[in-house]
């Protein structure tokens, strides 16, 4: 990636599974590694690309507010993330009705992650499922969101939405869904959709 991207200017690198500072820091100081040792053989490369991490353990919940000091910026993978959150695996048809995203655990740990990143001036975007669903759309900007990753089919079908939405509405729309801890109350508060 560093050579390859010697000529680039915007360059990231995103760790998956991050489950501990220790681990990121880890990570990070073998990109630091190879850095020196390419500019020691005086190679071509690229001199401090941006280092994150995908934010799918709910281990990291604890310390997110001393990975987003450390981190250039946060993506959160909602597949991974709801999965390890519920110990759900979402492939198994057996337990696939426990996969729930609305789980009020879920949804105030992915308002966490946000404001974490907000509160440090990180940038931060979300992908996976819940990204392209449009029941979680509202949510989902009403926390923070501002950079979603989706497949371009879903495109046209999110722009529409995001577009008649007013943020200070998705603000309370999330606030309201935030207060339920019940899984039917959290449901029932994503359906009153805001149009």
């Amino acid at each position: 990636i560093l050579r390859a991207s010697s000529e680039s200017e915007n360059v990231r690198i995103m760790f998956p599974m991050i489950s501990s500072l220790d681990e990121f820091r880890e990570a990070k100081q073998v990109v630091l590694d190879c850095i020196a040792s390419l500019k020691q053989e005086n190679l071509p490369h690229h001199p401090g690309p941006a280092i994150g991490m995908m934010v799918e353990l709910p281990s990291v919940l604890g310390i997110i507010r001393e990975l987003a000091r450390e981190t250039d910026f946060f993506s959160i993978g909602t597949n991974d993330f709801v999965q390890y959150m519920l110990a759900v695996n979402r492939a198994n048809e057996k337990v696939a009705d426990y996969y729930c995203p609305y789980h009020p655990s879920v949804l105030r740990g992915l308002a966490k992650i946000f404001k974490a990143a907000k509160s440090e001036n990180k940038d931060i975007s979300i992908c996976g499922e819940m990204a392209h669903e449009p029941e979680y759309i509202s949510f989902l900007l009403g926390i923070g969101a501002r950079k979603i990753s989706v497949d371009p089919q879903f495109l046209p079908v999110l722009q529409k939405k995001i577009t008649r939405l007013k943020i200070t509405d998705t603000e309370e729309h999330a606030k309201a869904i935030l207060s339920e801890s019940t899984l039917k109350g959290a449901r029932k508060a994503l359906q009153n959709q805001l149009t």
